[in-house]
């Protein structure tokens, strides 16, 4: 007879397992309960939830330990490939194991573009090896995004990175990219790729001391070499440096005041009028260079809404350019056509500035609302009441009563509706705007409340952006006596 097999537990009790607590529970040395985005325990406190331990787990450094595995004694990989000094540190490799590693990677599935330049935001972005034209196959490091938080997941880093990714793999096939996809542009790409690796990794990690987010100095030491390769790419007028343009501008977008999006712009927009005097030409370019009809749309909504949060009038592109904002980039940002239009409208100064002209304006928006509770139609509806205070903010000093009562109107509904969106939406990051102008407008401490809630989750999302949005509600906000702040 056999005996019996004592079957041994396996691994930790789930109980006491502490390494996923927020950063505040864990320097409190008390049990979290995991909650997001903001943990039970710190709400009971009334203190800030630190956030969460997250990784992004990079497929490089799995293939090269299996290579260092197979070929223990491999010499180090040639330093003469333009991003070579900017790969992992354990991209290194015989030129056998590079073999073996190609044809590992053959097999694995590439992740596909679902047309010539969008991307949707449910596609999987991970297991797309990469390589440089200039050298032989290598271990090139390569982005697994499945730990991204969900707020991440539909925004344009997220969209950029597949970008780089599908150039890089496509090995510099002029077939597929034309001329302009020298060995300089691929070693740009594999640049800013390492660029948004290290910015991804270094933000995961958490804030400094005092809730600060700075870039690491390996984030810097990418930042530089993206730059250098950049402004080569510019003086030749390579149409890849839009690739280039877009990452710098969507890292302005996260970091600098908020509305101040304009100077990646401009430099955009001359490269774009090189290369594309009408939308056919911008069509033909868009078949050489991965994600270009997105990359503009994305500048120009950019573009509009910063003039918007601005209070500026004029806008850097032209109208053939808004073009581009189609029904698939309405449905990543979460605003209708319409109201985009409006928003326009208003940043070029083409709305009538008389109070009943605005009034009918505001109204038809807010008329639109819909009773539906999609994440869609919420973030739809969030941003028709933002272009409606748009508009009638151009009447602000005449006090208008009826204005002023729309005004309201249209700042309560936004209130309401932003609140009643979850903070892992994946629109929730693209009601900065609207909230901002909501913000500004605020005129009672409960509205304030919402607002504050707003960009506390925009600062503790998986990337930090709009560092600033709060503070200028909050100075607005002191101006007008609603100083009221919930601890």
């Amino acid at each position: 007879m056999v005996p019996p097999v004592e079957v041994k537990p396996r691994g930790k009790p789930r109980g006491m397992r502490r390494d996923r607590d927020c950063h505040s529970c864990k320097s409190r040395n008390i049990k979290c309960d995991l909650n997001r985005p903001s943990c039970s325990q710190c709400l009971e406190a009334n203190i800030t939830c630190g956030g969460y331990p997250q990784r992004v787990i990079w497929a490089a450094d799995r293939l090269a330990k299996d290579s260092h595995a197979v070929v223990p004694s491999a010499a180090p990989a040639s330093a003469s490939s333009p991003a070579s000094s900017l790969a992992s540190p354990s991209a290194s490799s015989s030129s056998s194991n590079a073999t073996k590693v190609s044809k590992r990677q053959r097999r694995e599935p590439r992740s596909k573009l679902s047309d010539g330049n969008a991307l949707s935001p449910e596609q999987d972005l991970i297991k797309t090896p990469t390589s440089d034209a200039a050298a032989p196959k290598s271990e090139s490091p390569v982005l697994e995004l499945r730990h991204m938080p969900a707020t991440d997941r539909n925004s344009f880093i997220t969209s950029l990175i597949a970008f780089y990714q599908h150039i890089i793999s496509s090995d510099g096939s002029a077939a597929d990219h034309g001329h302009y996809l020298s060995s300089e542009a691929v070693g740009l790409i594999s640049k800013l790729h390492d660029l948004m690796k290290a910015r991804i990794e270094g933000r995961l990690a958490g804030p400094f001391a005092g809730g600060d987010m700075w870039d690491s100095i390996d984030t810097a030491r990418h930042r530089l070499a993206a730059l250098i390769g950049l402004n080569e790419a510019l003086e030749a007028a390579n149409p890849f440096a839009f690739l280039g343009i877009a990452a710098f501008a969507v890292l302005e977008v996260c970091d600098s005041p908020f509305g101040e999006w304009q100077r990646h712009l401009h430099g955009a927009k001359s490269l774009l009028d090189y290369h594309c005097a009408d939308p056919p030409a911008l069509e033909q370019l868009s078949h050489t260079v991965t994600g270009l009809t997105e990359i503009v749309a994305r500048l120009v909504w950019w573009d509009t809404l910063g003039a918007i949060a601005r209070g500026s009038k004029g806008l850097i592109f032209d109208d053939w350019h808004r073009q581009t904002l189609d029904q698939s980039i309405f449905k990543v940002v979460g605003c209708s056509a319409d109201t985009f239009d409006l928003f326009s409208r208003v940043a070029k100064g083409e709305v009538a500035t008389d109070a009943l002209s605005c009034c009918i304006l505001a109204m038809d928006q807010l008329a639109k609302i819909d009773t539906d509770e999609s994440a869609w139609v919420l973030s739809a509806n969030v941003n028709r009441c933002a272009s409606a205070i748009a508009v009638l903010a151009q009447l602000e000093d005449t006090a208008h009563d009826h204005a002023q009562r729309a005004m309201n109107s249209a700042v309560e509904r936004a209130c309401q509706l932003i609140s009643r969106m979850t903070p892992s939406s994946i629109y929730y990051i693209h009601l900065a705007v609207s909230a901002y102008l909501a913000g500004m407008h605020a005129t009672s401490t409960r509205q304030c409340q919402i607002l504050r809630a707003y960009w506390h989750h925009c600062n503790h999302a998986g990337v930090q952006r709009y560092p600033d949005g709060l503070a200028k509600c909050e100075e607005r906000w002191r101006a007008r006596g609603l100083t009221g702040r919930v601890e």
